[in-house]
């Protein structure tokens, strides 16, 4: 009786929050609301014009972004050509994020309750799984290259006694017992930062975007200072490659777009707190064309140039650091690579916390709305990423590549649907209380909970792009199928919102619950009340069940605070 009465004082004490917008009927198995789940309340949407700029300035600013342009030109790229295909994908990106965030951004609901409208209450589920899947990896690679830059401080702190420690592991382990040491260090201390909700990091993305900017400025500055500028670029790279140029210039573009890919699916988690849907626009877009144009230039200029001094292009920062140390070993030297190692290493802990962890953190709490709430789901990310083994993907920059296209087939289609659905479909009109609604009744539960027309898009978005991604590991596929995984991003987000609409031509959705057919569809016609068709109070902190005299629901009757505050 004792080991009962704890268990269930456990289990009470585990569960998050109940929503105030699911009905007591439907929610004694709370599956689709939470405090995290539930439309934001006007008091946390703080974020304005200047907390996104940064936010998308800051988060370029980490070694990934570097890695991506430096692969390029291992991969055989001139480095102009490398930086203009850096340049095109992100002017696409960056228009393609502006349009992702206009939904959640204008009715304040993260990811999971988001694609509900274009999945299906039920469909959306694998949406929500496949997201938090690519994150995870991410969360794992991301880590990887901090525990490398670890390792790089420690060998500035001991020395020779760091750098001679014996590897104990084979050589398929793919590791030195050295640097995994270093990665569980760095993998500890970013544990930590898990437990910051999303609505107070907004300091901890405004320190990085003040102090990591300067310090790959400055590994920049040295390296072609020590090169004399991009002299001798041109003949590093390039006519080794036998990609032909339109094709190697599609692959930098596709690179581009899968690097960026996982931030625009998830920045419905980020554009949710904005005080105005304005807030959410412009800023982004020129927040993440100039710091992630730049950052990549930086790194295709560092590669480049590192073959001119010491013979080999270093396509990732650590080496690049290591091969500093290898020349200069000097106290200054060690210093400057040190506090370049901190601060890359610390920028990359509010890239996944932004980035990664937050979106599974949504995703569980979508999935497990009983036991997950954000913060909670961050930290089970940090841990389960554990099982990627990340180390195994960046053998070398060809792979590194790989990683980063492949993640685009699965993703791509979804972001095409989700930006077809709520411009073109719905006419930017969404009704939130439906979103939490699971009965046959609403307009999102579709055909038994999933849109199949959805489903049928994605298919088709992935269909056409996947068959080439055995040709990056087997030089004998067909060319035909390698040049369409070439084409990857684009691709599939063409093809799988190209379906999308016209399975809605022919198969038409219901924008509205049943008895409001006559409701306007001019674009956001609902946006004006946060997603609700009467403007009246909100009762906040009422039970769903609770029904008022005029026979409204409370959560149709969710707006005085909303809309005055809002």
């Amino acid at each position: 009786m004792g080991v009962r009465h704890f268990l269930q004082a456990l289990d009470k004490r585990l569960q998050t929050q109940e929503s105030k917008f699911q009905s007591e009927s439907d929610g004694k198995d709370r599956r689709w609301g939470n405090e995290d789940l539930d439309p934001t309340p006007p008091s946390q949407r703080t974020w304005k014009h200047f907390n996104y700029f940064m936010f998308f300035w800051a988060v370029s600013f980490n070694p990934n972004q570097w890695n991506t342009g430096s692969s390029l030109v291992s991969s055989g790229l001139l480095w102009w050509q490398a930086t203009l295909s850096v340049a095109v994908g992100n002017l696409m990106c960056s228009a393609i994020l502006v349009f992702a965030s206009r939904g959640p951004a204008v009715y304040h609901v993260g990811y999971p309750a988001y694609v509900r409208a274009s999945a299906g209450m039920f469909g959306s589920l694998f949406f929500v799984f496949l997201r938090g899947v690519v994150a995870i990896i991410y969360v794992g690679t991301q880590t990887f290259y901090a525990g490398n830059l670890v390792d790089v401080m420690l060998r500035c702190a001991f020395g020779h006694r760091w750098q001679n420690i014996p590897n104990r592991l084979p050589e398929s382990a793919g590791i030195t017992t050295r640097v995994l040491a270093a990665f569980f260090i760095y993998w500890f201390i970013q544990l930590l930062f898990m437990f910051i909700h999303p609505q107070r990091a907004k300091w901890l993305y405004t320190c990085k975007s003040l102090i990591a900017p300067p310090v790959l400025i400055a590994i920049f500055g040295y390296v072609l200072g020590k090169n004399g500028g991009l002299h001798g670029a041109t003949k590093i790279t390039g006519p080794s490659s036998s990609v032909p140029l339109g094709w190697a210039f599609m692959v930098g573009i596709n690179s581009v777009c899968g690097s960026i890919s996982p931030e625009i699916l998830s920045n419905a988690d980020l554009a949710r707190y904005a005080r105005r849907p304005s807030d959410a626009g412009w800023s982004q877009a020129l927040g993440i064309f100039t710091s992630k144009t730049f950052v990549i230039f930086m790194g295709i200029a560092c590669s480049s140039a590192s073959k001119n001094i010491w013979g080999t292009a270093y396509w990732n920062m650590w080496d690049l650091l290591a091969a500093i140390l290898d020349s200069n070993w000097t106290a200054g030297a060690r210093t400057a690579v040190f506090l370049a190692c901190l601060v890359q290493a610390l920028a990359v802990v509010a890239t996944n916390l932004a980035s990664n962890c937050l979106p599974v953190g949504a995703d569980l709490t979508g999935l497990f709305p009983r036991y997950f709430n954000i913060p909670r789901g961050q930290v089970f990310c940090v841990v389960i990423s554990l099982v990627t083994v990340p180390w195994k993907m960046q053998v070398s920059a060809q792979t590194f590549l790989t990683f980063l296209g492949s993640y685009v087939v699965f993703i791509a289609p979804v972001i095409g649907v989700m930006i077809t659905d709520y411009v073109f479909v719905r006419k930017g009109n969404i009704h939130i209380p439906s979103l939490y609604n699971p009965k046959p009744d609403g307009p999102y539960y579709y055909w038994k909970g999933v849109n199949l027309r959805m489903y049928a898009a994605w298919v088709v978005g992935v269909a056409l792009v996947i068959h080439g991604l055995a040709g990056s590991y087997n030089k004998h596929t067909n060319p035909a199928s390698v040049d369409m995984y070439r084409l990857g991003f684009i691709l599939a987000f063409t093809a799988g919102s190209l379906v999308y609409y016209l399975a809605c031509r022919v198969w038409p959705i219901e924008i509205y619950p049943a008895g409001h057919e006559s409701t306007p569809r001019t674009f956001e016609h609902l946006g004006s009340t946060d997603g609700y068709f009467e403007t009246g109070d909100i009762i906040e902190g009422m039970s769903a069940s609770d029904t008022p005299e005029d026979g409204l629901s409370t959560a149709e009757k969710v707006a005085k605070t909303s809309v005055m505050e809002a």
